[in-house]
Protein backbone atom coordinates (compact mmCIF):
# COMPACT_ATOMS: atom_id res chain seq x y z
CA UNK A 1 0.00 0.00 0.00
CA UNK A 2 1.32 3.30 -0.87
CA UNK A 3 2.21 5.59 2.39
CA UNK A 4 2.42 9.04 2.40
CA UNK A 5 5.95 9.40 2.55
CA UNK A 6 5.78 7.42 -0.70
CA UNK A 7 2.99 9.81 -1.94
CA UNK A 8 4.40 12.85 -1.81
CA UNK A 9 8.44 11.87 -1.78
CA UNK A 10 9.13 13.85 -4.84
CA UNK A 11 7.52 16.73 -4.22
CA UNK A 12 9.28 16.92 -0.74
CA UNK A 13 12.61 16.78 -2.66
CA UNK A 14 11.18 19.20 -4.72
CA UNK A 15 9.85 21.89 -2.04
CA UNK A 16 13.56 21.64 -0.37
CA UNK A 17 14.78 22.21 -3.43
CA UNK A 18 13.08 25.68 -4.02
CA UNK A 19 12.69 26.63 0.04
CA UNK A 20 15.67 28.95 0.51
CA UNK A 21 15.18 30.61 -2.33
CA UNK A 22 10.92 31.50 -1.72
CA UNK A 23 11.49 31.75 2.11
CA UNK A 24 14.13 34.51 1.85
CA UNK A 25 11.68 36.26 -0.68
CA UNK A 26 8.52 35.83 1.84
CA UNK A 27 6.49 34.04 -0.54
CA UNK A 28 6.79 30.72 1.47
CA UNK A 29 6.32 30.05 5.20
CA UNK A 30 7.92 27.90 7.73
CA UNK A 31 4.69 28.66 9.78
CA UNK A 32 1.95 27.12 10.39
CA UNK A 33 -1.37 28.57 7.99
CA UNK A 34 -4.71 28.39 8.97
CA UNK A 35 -6.77 30.97 7.16
CA UNK A 36 -10.21 30.56 8.69
CA UNK A 37 -9.03 30.67 12.25
CA UNK A 38 -7.19 34.06 11.65
CA UNK A 39 -10.33 35.27 9.55
CA UNK A 40 -12.05 33.94 12.80
CA UNK A 41 -10.06 36.37 14.86
CA UNK A 42 -10.42 39.07 12.88
CA UNK A 43 -13.73 39.64 11.82
CA UNK A 44 -15.40 36.78 13.60
CA UNK A 45 -19.36 38.16 12.75
CA UNK A 46 -18.15 38.43 9.20
CA UNK A 47 -20.37 36.26 6.69
CA UNK A 48 -18.57 33.47 5.91
CA UNK A 49 -20.08 30.93 4.00
CA UNK A 50 -23.81 31.33 2.32
CA UNK A 51 -26.03 28.30 0.59
CA UNK A 52 -29.48 27.91 0.37
CA UNK A 53 -29.45 25.59 3.67
CA UNK A 54 -27.17 27.67 6.00
CA UNK A 55 -25.15 31.40 6.72
CA UNK A 56 -22.21 30.76 8.45
CA UNK A 57 -19.81 33.85 10.11
CA UNK A 58 -16.44 33.00 10.52
CA UNK A 59 -16.47 32.61 14.22
CA UNK A 60 -19.15 29.88 13.50
CA UNK A 61 -17.25 28.60 10.48
CA UNK A 62 -14.08 28.49 12.82
CA UNK A 63 -16.12 26.23 15.45
CA UNK A 64 -17.83 24.16 12.94
CA UNK A 65 -13.82 23.34 11.88
CA UNK A 66 -12.50 23.12 15.68
CA UNK A 67 -15.64 20.04 16.51
CA UNK A 68 -15.06 18.09 12.50
CA UNK A 69 -11.38 18.34 13.49
CA UNK A 70 -11.91 16.94 17.03
CA UNK A 71 -13.94 14.14 15.42
CA UNK A 72 -10.44 13.63 13.15
CA UNK A 73 -8.49 13.05 15.59
CA UNK A 74 -10.69 10.95 17.88
CA UNK A 75 -10.93 8.56 14.88
CA UNK A 76 -6.86 8.34 14.19
CA UNK A 77 -6.26 11.02 11.78
CA UNK A 78 -3.17 12.69 12.93
CA UNK A 79 -0.22 14.61 10.75
CA UNK A 80 0.52 13.72 7.54
CA UNK A 81 -2.19 11.01 7.24
CA UNK A 82 -4.10 11.02 3.92
CA UNK A 83 -7.97 11.78 4.11
CA UNK A 84 -9.73 11.17 0.95
CA UNK A 85 -12.04 14.01 0.93
CA UNK A 86 -14.76 13.89 -2.21
CA UNK A 87 -16.60 17.72 -2.27
CA UNK A 88 -19.38 19.68 -3.49
CA UNK A 89 -20.13 22.96 -2.81
CA UNK A 90 -21.81 23.11 0.15
CA UNK A 91 -20.68 24.08 3.71
CA UNK A 92 -20.02 20.70 4.98
CA UNK A 93 -17.43 19.93 2.21
CA UNK A 94 -15.92 23.52 3.14
CA UNK A 95 -16.10 22.64 6.84
CA UNK A 96 -14.53 19.10 6.08
CA UNK A 97 -11.39 20.27 4.09
CA UNK A 98 -10.35 23.25 6.56
CA UNK A 99 -11.16 20.25 9.55
CA UNK A 100 -8.61 18.08 7.69
CA UNK A 101 -5.99 20.93 7.11
CA UNK A 102 -6.38 21.89 10.74
CA UNK A 103 -5.22 18.56 12.10
CA UNK A 104 -2.32 18.33 9.39
CA UNK A 105 -3.11 15.76 7.41
CA UNK A 106 -2.56 15.66 3.96
CA UNK A 107 -5.96 16.52 2.02
CA UNK A 108 -7.18 14.69 -1.09
CA UNK A 109 -9.50 16.88 -2.54
CA UNK A 110 -11.57 15.18 -5.53
CA UNK A 111 -15.08 16.57 -6.78
CA UNK A 112 -18.52 14.35 -6.45
CA UNK A 113 -18.45 14.28 -10.37
CA UNK A 114 -15.04 11.75 -10.42
CA UNK A 115 -18.27 9.39 -9.62
CA UNK A 116 -17.74 5.96 -7.21
CA UNK A 117 -15.49 4.01 -9.55
CA UNK A 118 -13.33 6.89 -10.07
CA UNK A 119 -13.30 8.01 -6.31
CA UNK A 120 -12.47 4.11 -5.20
CA UNK A 121 -9.59 4.19 -7.88
CA UNK A 122 -8.01 7.27 -6.46
CA UNK A 123 -8.27 5.85 -3.25
CA UNK A 124 -6.45 2.55 -4.36
CA UNK A 125 -3.85 4.53 -6.01
CA UNK A 126 -2.94 6.64 -3.08
CA UNK A 127 -3.26 4.36 0.10
CA UNK A 128 -5.85 6.59 1.99
CA UNK A 129 -7.32 4.96 4.80
CA UNK A 130 -9.72 7.45 5.93
CA UNK A 131 -12.58 9.57 3.77
CA UNK A 132 -14.61 12.12 4.40
CA UNK A 133 -17.91 12.55 1.86
CA UNK A 134 -20.69 15.19 3.28
CA UNK A 135 -23.77 15.14 1.47
CA UNK A 136 -22.74 12.44 -0.46
CA UNK A 137 -25.16 8.96 -0.84
CA UNK A 138 -23.19 7.54 -3.42
CA UNK A 139 -19.92 7.15 -1.55
CA UNK A 140 -18.35 3.51 -1.95
CA UNK A 141 -18.39 0.46 -0.05
CA UNK A 142 -16.33 -1.59 -2.51
CA UNK A 143 -13.31 -1.11 -4.13
CA UNK A 144 -11.05 0.42 -1.64
CA UNK A 145 -8.38 -0.21 -0.03
CA UNK A 146 -8.00 -2.91 2.95
CA UNK A 147 -8.90 -0.93 5.88
CA UNK A 148 -9.78 2.15 4.83
CA UNK A 149 -12.80 3.98 6.28
CA UNK A 150 -15.63 6.29 5.14
CA UNK A 151 -15.76 8.91 8.50
CA UNK A 152 -19.37 10.78 9.61
CA UNK A 153 -19.98 14.01 8.97
CA UNK A 154 -21.29 15.39 11.97
CA UNK A 155 -18.40 17.09 14.43
CA UNK A 156 -17.02 16.26 18.25
CA UNK A 157 -18.15 18.18 21.65
CA UNK A 158 -14.96 19.93 22.33
CA UNK A 159 -13.77 18.22 25.63
CA UNK A 160 -10.68 20.25 24.59
CA UNK A 161 -9.51 22.53 22.64
CA UNK A 162 -8.01 21.16 19.51
CA UNK A 163 -4.57 21.89 19.15
CA UNK A 164 -3.06 24.74 16.64
CA UNK A 165 -1.31 23.46 13.07
CA UNK A 166 1.96 22.77 13.61
CA UNK A 167 2.97 21.75 9.83
CA UNK A 168 4.75 24.42 7.88
CA UNK A 169 3.09 25.78 5.25
CA UNK A 170 5.31 25.21 2.69
CA UNK A 171 5.11 21.62 3.17
CA UNK A 172 3.81 19.38 0.46
CA UNK A 173 0.08 18.95 1.81
CA UNK A 174 -2.31 19.44 -0.84
CA UNK A 175 -3.21 17.16 -3.46
CA UNK A 176 -5.64 18.16 -6.30
CA UNK A 177 -7.22 15.81 -8.94
CA UNK A 178 -7.52 16.51 -12.56
CA UNK A 179 -10.35 16.27 -14.33
CA UNK A 180 -9.37 12.87 -16.12
CA UNK A 181 -11.66 13.28 -19.54
CA UNK A 182 -8.94 11.18 -21.16
CA UNK A 183 -6.64 9.57 -18.81
CA UNK A 184 -6.63 8.32 -15.12
CA UNK A 185 -6.73 11.67 -13.40
CA UNK A 186 -3.22 13.43 -12.38
CA UNK A 187 -2.90 14.18 -8.59
CA UNK A 188 -1.28 17.62 -8.79
CA UNK A 189 0.43 18.10 -5.17
CA UNK A 190 0.38 21.33 -3.37
CA UNK A 191 1.66 22.91 -0.47
CA UNK A 192 -0.83 25.73 1.49
CA UNK A 193 2.03 28.54 0.42
CA UNK A 194 2.34 27.64 -3.13
CA UNK A 195 -2.00 27.71 -2.99
CA UNK A 196 -1.79 30.79 -0.97
CA UNK A 197 0.38 32.74 -3.18
CA UNK A 198 -1.49 31.84 -6.16
CA UNK A 199 -4.35 33.51 -4.08
CA UNK A 200 -2.65 36.59 -3.67
CA UNK A 201 -1.74 37.29 -7.40
CA UNK A 202 -5.23 36.68 -8.28
CA UNK A 203 -7.07 38.96 -5.37
CA UNK A 204 -4.24 41.28 -6.76
CA UNK A 205 -5.10 41.05 -10.44
CA UNK A 206 -8.55 41.02 -10.13
CA UNK A 207 -8.55 44.06 -8.05
CA UNK A 208 -10.36 42.36 -5.18
CA UNK A 209 -11.77 43.86 -2.05
CA UNK A 210 -13.02 43.47 1.13
CA UNK A 211 -16.03 44.84 -0.47
CA UNK A 212 -16.65 41.66 -2.84
CA UNK A 213 -18.60 38.52 -2.12
CA UNK A 214 -17.54 35.55 -3.99
CA UNK A 215 -20.07 33.39 -6.23
CA UNK A 216 -18.43 29.90 -6.97
CA UNK A 217 -20.19 27.63 -9.13
CA UNK A 218 -17.14 26.09 -10.37
CA UNK A 219 -16.71 23.07 -8.56
CA UNK A 220 -15.18 23.15 -5.00
CA UNK A 221 -13.05 20.04 -5.86
CA UNK A 222 -11.30 22.07 -8.61
CA UNK A 223 -8.43 24.49 -8.26
CA UNK A 224 -11.07 27.35 -9.42
CA UNK A 225 -13.27 26.31 -6.38
CA UNK A 226 -9.66 25.58 -4.36
CA UNK A 227 -8.28 29.19 -4.42
CA UNK A 228 -12.08 31.15 -4.45
CA UNK A 229 -13.30 29.34 -1.66
CA UNK A 230 -10.83 28.31 0.95
CA UNK A 231 -8.16 31.04 0.61
CA UNK A 232 -9.42 33.81 -1.05
CA UNK A 233 -12.67 34.73 0.86
CA UNK A 234 -11.56 34.13 4.16
CA UNK A 235 -7.98 35.93 2.97
CA UNK A 236 -10.11 38.68 2.23
CA UNK A 237 -12.65 37.85 4.87
CA UNK A 238 -15.63 37.80 2.54
CA UNK A 239 -18.48 35.84 1.86
CA UNK A 240 -18.47 32.82 -0.45
CA UNK A 241 -21.70 31.79 -2.24
CA UNK A 242 -21.68 28.12 -2.37
CA UNK A 243 -24.37 27.10 -5.54
CA UNK A 244 -24.50 23.36 -5.78
CA UNK A 245 -27.15 22.35 -8.12
CA UNK A 246 -26.50 24.09 -11.70
CA UNK A 247 -30.53 25.64 -12.64
CA UNK A 248 -30.56 28.87 -14.80
CA UNK A 249 -33.21 30.09 -13.08
CA UNK A 250 -32.94 29.63 -9.09
CA UNK A 251 -29.04 29.87 -10.01
CA UNK A 252 -29.85 33.53 -11.21
CA UNK A 253 -32.15 33.93 -8.21
CA UNK A 254 -29.60 32.85 -5.75
CA UNK A 255 -26.70 35.30 -7.49
CA UNK A 256 -28.84 38.28 -7.47
CA UNK A 257 -30.53 37.91 -3.66
CA UNK A 258 -26.90 37.09 -2.61
CA UNK A 259 -25.58 40.03 -4.28
CA UNK A 260 -22.42 38.39 -5.53
CA UNK A 261 -20.05 41.04 -7.13
CA UNK A 262 -17.49 38.34 -8.49
CA UNK A 263 -17.29 35.17 -10.37
CA UNK A 264 -14.95 33.06 -12.01
CA UNK A 265 -15.61 30.33 -14.21
CA UNK A 266 -16.97 29.36 -17.62
CA UNK A 267 -18.29 31.61 -20.15
CA UNK A 268 -21.28 29.12 -21.39
CA UNK A 269 -22.46 29.20 -17.62
CA UNK A 270 -21.92 33.20 -16.99
CA UNK A 271 -23.88 34.03 -20.73
CA UNK A 272 -26.91 32.01 -19.28
CA UNK A 273 -27.16 33.51 -16.25
CA UNK A 274 -27.14 36.93 -18.29
CA UNK A 275 -29.93 35.36 -20.01
CA UNK A 276 -31.87 34.09 -17.35
CA UNK A 277 -31.29 38.14 -15.83
CA UNK A 278 -32.66 39.50 -19.30
CA UNK A 279 -35.66 37.35 -18.81
CA UNK A 280 -36.39 38.38 -15.77
CA UNK A 281 -36.03 41.87 -16.02
CA UNK A 282 -33.59 42.18 -13.40
CA UNK A 283 -29.98 43.11 -13.07
CA UNK A 284 -26.95 41.07 -12.42
CA UNK A 285 -24.86 42.47 -8.95
CA UNK A 286 -21.37 40.86 -10.73
CA UNK A 287 -18.91 43.96 -10.91
CA UNK A 288 -16.21 41.79 -12.83
CA UNK A 289 -15.58 38.25 -14.07
CA UNK A 290 -12.38 36.30 -14.50
CA UNK A 291 -12.92 34.23 -17.77
CA UNK A 292 -10.80 31.26 -18.90
CA UNK A 293 -9.81 28.46 -21.18
CA UNK A 294 -8.34 29.18 -24.84
CA UNK A 295 -11.30 29.95 -27.04
CA UNK A 296 -13.89 32.35 -25.59
CA UNK A 297 -17.04 33.28 -26.96
CA UNK A 298 -16.03 37.13 -27.77
CA UNK A 299 -19.87 37.47 -28.26
CA UNK A 300 -20.41 36.78 -24.23
CA UNK A 301 -17.87 38.71 -23.53
CA UNK A 302 -18.96 41.94 -25.30
CA UNK A 303 -22.22 41.00 -23.86
CA UNK A 304 -21.05 40.99 -20.41
CA UNK A 305 -19.00 44.57 -20.55
CA UNK A 306 -22.10 46.24 -22.08
CA UNK A 307 -23.91 45.00 -19.42
CA UNK A 308 -21.35 46.79 -17.18
CA UNK A 309 -19.64 43.47 -16.08
CA UNK A 310 -15.53 44.26 -16.47
CA UNK A 311 -13.97 40.81 -17.75
CA UNK A 312 -10.72 39.02 -17.44
CA UNK A 313 -9.13 36.35 -19.53
CA UNK A 314 -6.50 34.50 -16.91
CA UNK A 315 -4.64 31.57 -17.65
CA UNK A 316 -3.86 28.63 -15.38
CA UNK A 317 -4.20 25.21 -14.46
CA UNK A 318 -4.49 22.82 -11.47
CA UNK A 319 -0.50 22.63 -12.13
CA UNK A 320 -0.28 26.58 -12.10
CA UNK A 321 -2.63 28.45 -10.72
CA UNK A 322 -3.41 31.92 -11.95
CA UNK A 323 -0.23 32.02 -13.84
CA UNK A 324 -1.68 35.37 -16.29
CA UNK A 325 -4.09 37.94 -16.19
CA UNK A 326 -5.18 40.99 -17.90
CA UNK A 327 -5.51 43.58 -15.05
CA UNK A 328 -8.74 45.30 -13.86
CA UNK A 329 -7.51 48.60 -14.45
CA UNK A 330 -6.37 47.96 -17.78
CA UNK A 331 -8.50 49.58 -21.07
CA UNK A 332 -11.24 46.60 -22.36
CA UNK A 333 -9.28 46.18 -25.55
CA UNK A 334 -6.40 45.69 -23.96
CA UNK A 335 -7.68 43.08 -21.63
CA UNK A 336 -9.52 41.59 -24.56
CA UNK A 337 -6.56 40.69 -26.76
CA UNK A 338 -4.72 38.30 -25.08
CA UNK A 339 -4.35 35.92 -21.04
CA UNK A 340 -2.42 38.79 -20.06
CA UNK A 341 1.14 39.21 -18.44
CA UNK A 342 2.78 36.60 -15.95
CA UNK A 343 1.09 37.72 -12.29
CA UNK A 344 3.97 38.80 -9.73
CA UNK A 345 6.87 36.24 -9.30
CA UNK A 346 5.41 34.09 -11.80
CA UNK A 347 7.71 33.61 -14.65
CA UNK A 348 6.89 32.48 -18.23
CA UNK A 349 8.72 31.38 -21.06
CA UNK A 350 7.63 30.21 -24.54
CA UNK A 351 9.75 26.40 -26.22
CA UNK A 352 10.83 23.51 -24.12
CA UNK A 353 13.65 20.91 -25.35
CA UNK A 354 10.96 18.55 -27.91
CA UNK A 355 8.17 21.27 -28.29
CA UNK A 356 9.47 24.97 -29.76
CA UNK A 357 6.01 26.61 -29.28
CA UNK A 358 5.46 25.19 -25.29
CA UNK A 359 4.17 27.38 -22.84
CA UNK A 360 6.69 27.19 -19.47
CA UNK A 361 5.88 28.39 -15.58
CA UNK A 362 7.43 28.60 -12.76
CA UNK A 363 7.26 30.53 -9.71
CA UNK A 364 6.11 29.99 -5.77
CA UNK A 365 2.67 29.12 -7.22
CA UNK A 366 3.59 26.51 -9.10
CA UNK A 367 2.79 22.73 -7.87
CA UNK A 368 5.31 20.88 -6.19
CA UNK A 369 4.95 17.47 -8.68
CA UNK A 370 2.20 14.39 -9.22
CA UNK A 371 1.93 11.43 -7.31
CA UNK A 372 2.40 9.15 -9.76
CA UNK A 373 5.96 9.08 -11.59
CA UNK A 374 4.75 8.16 -14.50
CA UNK A 375 3.09 11.52 -14.65
CA UNK A 376 6.18 13.73 -14.06
CA UNK A 377 8.22 11.71 -17.05
CA UNK A 378 8.00 14.87 -19.55
CA UNK A 379 6.34 17.44 -17.00
CA UNK A 380 9.76 19.09 -15.97
CA UNK A 381 12.30 20.65 -17.65
CA UNK A 382 14.50 21.98 -15.06
CA UNK A 383 12.82 24.18 -12.81
CA UNK A 384 9.95 24.55 -15.40
CA UNK A 385 6.87 23.33 -16.08
CA UNK A 386 6.17 22.47 -19.37
CA UNK A 387 2.21 22.84 -19.49
CA UNK A 388 1.32 21.20 -22.61
CA UNK A 389 -0.22 24.58 -24.16
CA UNK A 390 0.99 26.49 -27.30
CA UNK A 391 1.79 30.01 -26.84
CA UNK A 392 2.89 33.28 -28.27
CA UNK A 393 4.82 35.39 -25.65
CA UNK A 394 5.46 39.33 -27.29
CA UNK A 395 6.37 42.66 -24.94
CA UNK A 396 5.41 40.47 -22.09
CA UNK A 397 2.20 39.34 -22.81
CA UNK A 398 1.22 35.84 -22.77
CA UNK A 399 -1.27 34.42 -25.62
CA UNK A 400 -2.56 30.74 -25.05
CA UNK A 401 -3.05 29.54 -28.88
CA UNK A 402 -4.52 25.60 -27.77
CA UNK A 403 -3.43 22.65 -25.94
CA UNK A 404 -0.43 21.32 -28.43
CA UNK A 405 -2.63 17.75 -28.10
CA UNK A 406 -5.40 19.78 -29.80
CA UNK A 407 -3.52 21.05 -32.77
CA UNK A 408 -4.35 19.02 -35.78
CA UNK A 409 -1.95 17.96 -38.15
CA UNK A 410 -2.72 18.35 -42.47
CA UNK A 411 0.22 17.38 -44.85
CA UNK A 412 3.05 18.23 -41.41
CA UNK A 413 0.96 21.79 -40.94
CA UNK A 414 -0.42 22.70 -37.34
CA UNK A 415 -3.71 24.23 -37.18
CA UNK A 416 -4.60 24.97 -33.87
CA UNK A 417 -7.98 24.57 -32.95
CA UNK A 418 -8.72 26.56 -30.99
CA UNK A 419 -7.77 29.61 -33.72
CA UNK A 420 -10.26 28.39 -35.84
CA UNK A 421 -12.66 28.19 -33.28
CA UNK A 422 -12.67 31.47 -32.23
CA UNK A 423 -12.85 32.75 -35.64
CA UNK A 424 -15.84 30.60 -36.78
CA UNK A 425 -17.21 31.93 -33.49
CA UNK A 426 -17.50 34.96 -34.85
CA UNK A 427 -19.71 34.03 -37.76
CA UNK A 428 -23.23 35.42 -37.36
CA UNK A 429 -25.01 32.26 -36.20
CA UNK A 430 -23.04 30.63 -34.78
CA UNK A 431 -24.19 29.50 -31.24
CA UNK A 432 -21.25 27.29 -30.19
CA UNK A 433 -18.48 25.28 -32.23
CA UNK A 434 -15.11 23.21 -31.79
CA UNK A 435 -12.84 22.03 -33.79
CA UNK A 436 -11.13 18.36 -33.60
CA UNK A 437 -8.82 16.08 -35.79
CA UNK A 438 -10.00 13.19 -38.00
CA UNK A 439 -8.08 10.64 -39.60
CA UNK A 440 -7.37 11.32 -43.13
CA UNK A 441 -5.11 8.62 -45.48
CA UNK A 442 -4.11 11.85 -48.12
CA UNK A 443 -3.51 14.03 -45.28
CA UNK A 444 -2.40 12.47 -42.08
CA UNK A 445 -5.16 14.36 -40.46
CA UNK A 446 -7.97 17.30 -41.62
CA UNK A 447 -9.88 19.45 -39.46
CA UNK A 448 -13.56 18.65 -38.89
CA UNK A 449 -15.46 21.19 -36.77
CA UNK A 450 -19.23 20.67 -34.84
CA UNK A 451 -21.18 23.44 -34.97
CA UNK A 452 -24.20 24.69 -33.07
CA UNK A 453 -26.42 26.97 -35.32
CA UNK A 454 -29.36 29.40 -34.42
CA UNK A 455 -32.83 28.17 -35.94
CA UNK A 456 -32.90 29.27 -39.45
CA UNK A 457 -29.45 29.69 -40.19
CA UNK A 458 -28.15 28.42 -43.45
CA UNK A 459 -24.49 28.02 -42.64
CA UNK A 460 -22.14 26.07 -45.21
CA UNK A 461 -18.98 24.89 -45.37
CA UNK A 462 -18.08 27.15 -48.36
CA UNK A 463 -19.47 30.42 -45.99
CA UNK A 464 -17.46 28.89 -43.15
CA UNK A 465 -14.27 28.93 -45.83
CA UNK A 466 -15.18 32.44 -46.65
CA UNK A 467 -15.56 33.82 -42.91
CA UNK A 468 -12.36 32.76 -42.18
CA UNK A 469 -10.34 33.65 -45.41
CA UNK A 470 -11.82 36.77 -44.71
CA UNK A 471 -10.65 37.02 -40.87
CA UNK A 472 -6.94 36.40 -42.49
CA UNK A 473 -6.68 32.61 -41.84
CA UNK A 474 -4.60 30.60 -44.06
CA UNK A 475 -5.90 28.14 -46.82
CA UNK A 476 -4.41 24.77 -45.12
CA UNK A 477 -6.43 25.88 -41.68
CA UNK A 478 -9.60 25.66 -43.38
CA UNK A 479 -12.04 22.80 -41.79
CA UNK A 480 -12.82 20.41 -44.80
CA UNK A 481 -15.40 19.09 -42.56
CA UNK A 482 -18.71 20.41 -41.13
CA UNK A 483 -21.05 18.34 -38.58
CA UNK A 484 -24.37 19.85 -37.43
CA UNK A 485 -25.36 19.17 -33.73
CA UNK A 486 -28.86 19.75 -32.47
CA UNK A 487 -28.07 19.80 -28.79
CA UNK A 488 -25.28 21.29 -26.83
CA UNK A 489 -21.70 20.05 -27.33
CA UNK A 490 -20.03 17.43 -24.19
CA UNK A 491 -18.39 19.41 -21.81
CA UNK A 492 -16.55 18.34 -18.33
CA UNK A 493 -17.14 20.11 -15.02
CA UNK A 494 -15.33 23.13 -15.67
CA UNK A 495 -17.16 23.98 -18.87
CA UNK A 496 -14.62 23.15 -21.37
CA UNK A 497 -15.51 21.08 -24.57
CA UNK A 498 -14.32 17.59 -24.49
CA UNK A 499 -13.04 17.14 -28.13
CA UNK A 500 -12.16 13.55 -27.72
CA UNK A 501 -16.04 13.16 -27.64
CA UNK A 502 -16.89 14.62 -30.91
CA UNK A 503 -15.77 12.43 -33.39
CA UNK A 504 -17.23 9.61 -31.37
CA UNK A 505 -20.73 11.40 -31.07
CA UNK A 506 -20.53 12.54 -35.19
CA UNK A 507 -21.53 9.50 -36.09
CA UNK A 508 -25.44 10.04 -38.26
CA UNK A 509 -25.23 13.72 -37.69
CA UNK A 510 -26.05 16.25 -40.99
CA UNK A 511 -22.53 17.37 -41.92
CA UNK A 512 -20.91 18.42 -44.96
CA UNK A 513 -17.47 17.26 -46.70
CA UNK A 514 -14.95 19.17 -48.92
CA UNK A 515 -14.61 18.26 -52.30
CA UNK A 516 -11.50 15.67 -51.79
CA UNK A 517 -13.29 13.84 -49.20
CA UNK A 518 -16.93 13.82 -50.63
CA UNK A 519 -15.97 12.18 -54.04
CA UNK A 520 -13.38 9.93 -52.08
Amino acid sequence: MTTSIDLLRRAQQRAAERRDRYRAAGFWSAEPLDVVRAAARRRPDGTALIHRDAQLSYAELDERVDRRAAGLLRAGVRAGVPVLAVVGNDVDSVVAVHAAIRVDAVVLLVPRGSGAAGVADIARRTGARFGLAPNWPDAPAAGLPDGFAWLPVSGEKLAEPVPEPARAADEPSFVLFTSGTTAAPKGVIHSLSTLAKASVNYIDAAGLTGADRLFLISPLGSVTGVVQALFIAPMLEVAVVLEDRWDPAATCALLVDTGATWYGGPDRLLNRLLDEAAGKGVEIPLRAVYLGGTMLDRRIVERAEDAGIVVMRAYGSSEVPVSTSGLRGEPREVRHADDGRPLADVEVKVGSATEPTECCIRGPHAFLGYTDAADEQHAFEDDWFRTGDAADLADGRVRIVGRLRDIVIRNGLKIPAAEVDEAISRIPGVRDCASYPVPDATTGEHLAVAVVADPGTELTLQTVADALTAAGLPKYKLPEELVFWDEPLPVNANGKVERKKLADRAAGRPRQLAARLASG
